[in-house]
């Protein structure tokens, strides 16, 4: 809660949620599964969560996990070919 009595960040930030209802709010999301590195499986089972709009963006998010976590380098191709999990949060169509 901002107490301060000039126009801050927290102010607009707390406007921005009147002004747009349809402001989206994050999903979590799972995978357990494999690890494809170009055309080479590189992990039989990977484990790891998320938090985002849409399951395209989890996917998006986890790939760059594993990366991260692994030592990749930014432009390699990442496939998760397994399912992610909604936890958490609306389904959308």
């Amino acid at each position: 809660m901002c107490f301060n009595t000039r126009e801050s960040t927290c102010n607009k930030v707390l406007s921005l949620f009147f002004f747009y209802p349809e402001v989206k709010f994050m999903n979590m999301y799972s995978y357990d599964g494999p690890v494809m590195e170009f055309d080479n499986c590189v992990a039989n089972r990977w484990i790891a969560s998320t938090r985002a709009v849409s399951e395209k963006k989890a996917r998006s998010n986890l790939t760059y996990q594993f990366k991260k976590k692994n030592n990749r380098l930014p432009g390699t191709k990442i496939i998760l070919p397994g399912k992610i999990s909604l936890v958490s949060g609306k389904e959308t169509t």
